[in-house]
């Protein structure tokens, strides 16, 4: 057997964040990146709402999260994520954005722009469908390797109770990633209370399921032994990159926003639980404690 050292991950897939944790655009989620050390928190996805109902709008939007993870893993960074947005929403139900973000203990602290574009409508009363296409600029050359996702959603209304899953397709520099995103959600308003005009809630439950891809470096056993036999310092042996891919469930994601709405100020809170799944070939210095936090955010349409 060789010998392996870990010395990356290239995570390939992974959690579909909502605005760190809140909804950013109606029917679309703002997706995680594909890189660890440089993503947002994890959270399911809050109730779309359909483009219809809307009229069109420029949203300002500012999100904080006090932990930045990744399919629930936090590889031993505790950092907290800061996300300015800008994004027009056509009552066609196409829309078309820009996001930011800065990370408390990176260099630099600004590591990432999210340009991205979709439409969304519905089937029917119930049927909520989204197509989006998102394009990663790095701060820095070599940050990134997935530099495009492409994703669809899908989601059905029972009631108060939606019924969603998410597929995302991530692509750039020869390679690929794949994620998937099933989640439950529930829908609560409450109108007219005082000055605040709308007061909801949207709890949501979701499972992270996509692929894994794990950079190793490569010890030879030949090479090792001679090292070990030596009697006198040798010349250290060059490792051999190689790469596992791992499939399967990488985490559950529990969420629970709170929103208030006066006139076309919403602000709001989501209080997340998140539990990793240890995935084959993962070491456990990626971090798969039990996540619980709070995340905030405020948006003004004008």
């Amino acid at each position: 057997m060789p010998y392996y050292s870990v010395v990356c991950r290239k995570l390939i897939a992974g959690c579909l964040a909502v605005g760190l944790a809140l909804a950013a655009r109606p029917g679309r989620a703002q997706v995680s990146l594909p890189r660890p050390g440089a993503v947002r928190s994890d959270s399911a996805t809050a109730r779309p709402t359909p483009p219809a109902a809307l009229p069109s709008q420029l949203v300002v939007r500012l999100s904080y999260s006090p932990q930045t993870l990744f399919a629930g893993r936090d590889y031993g960074l505790l950092q907290s994520t800061t996300t300015p947005s800008l994004n027009y929403y056509h009552r066609s139900g196409a829309y078309v954005g820009v996001s930011g973000s800065l990370y408390s203990v990176s260099t630099p602290h600004y590591l990432l722009t999210d340009l991205t574009a979709g439409y969304g409508n519905l089937l029917g009363n119930n049927l909520l469908y989204n197509f989006s296409y998102d394009h990663y600029v790095f701060s820095e050359a070599g940050q990134g390797t997935l530099t495009n996702a492409g994703s669809v959603l899908l989601s059905y209304d029972v009631g108060p109770i939606s019924l969603g899953t998410t597929y995302s397709l991530l692509f750039g520099n020869g390679q690929t990633g794949h994620r998937l995103l099933p989640s439950i959600s529930g829908y609560k308003a409450w109108k007219n209370l005082g000055f605040i005009d709308k007061l909801f809630i949207l709890p949501s439950l979701s499972a992270t399921i996509g692929t894994d891809n794990i950079v190793y470096q490569v010890f030879p056993r030949k090479a090792v032994s001679k090292v070990t036999k030596a009697k006198k310092p040798a010349k250290a042996a060059q490792p051999v990159d190689t790469e596992l891919t791992s499939f399967g469930l990488m985490s559950w994601n529990l969420a629970l926003p709170v929103k208030v709405r006066i006139s076309n100020f919403t602000a709001g809170a989501t209080y997340n639980y998140i539990i990793p799944i240890q995935l084959a070939h993962e070491s456990a210095d990626a971090g798969f404690s039990h996540k619980s936090f709070v995340s905030f955010t405020t948006s003004y349409a004008f």
